[in-house]
């Protein structure tokens, strides 16, 4: 997951650097430098954000399988 892709998943799930952090149980400074880049986003970081999009998507739109982004299809961890 580059970058881009999580801040962009943050923003998709209505979070502040501050809230995702909370949520993930890192600081804000970590949230930060991973969508900087200043610091790599592991494969278990990664997943961890793809697990609050997932219970963030079937919250919003319960009994619909996969859930999708509408600019690049459905989400998966790409290393």
């Amino acid at each position: 997951m580059s970058p881009d892709e999580y801040k962009l998943n943050r923003l998709e799930l209505g979070l502040s650097q501050t809230a995702l952090a909370k949520r993930l149980e890192v600081s804000r400074e970590t949230v930060n430098k991973r969508e900087s880049g200043m610091n790599r986003i592991t494969k278990e970081a990664a997943l961890a954000i793809v697990a609050l999009l997932s219970k963030h998507a079937a919250s919003c739109s319960p009994g619909l399988g996969a859930w999708r982004r509408p600019e690049s299809g459905t989400l998966k961890l790409v290393e």
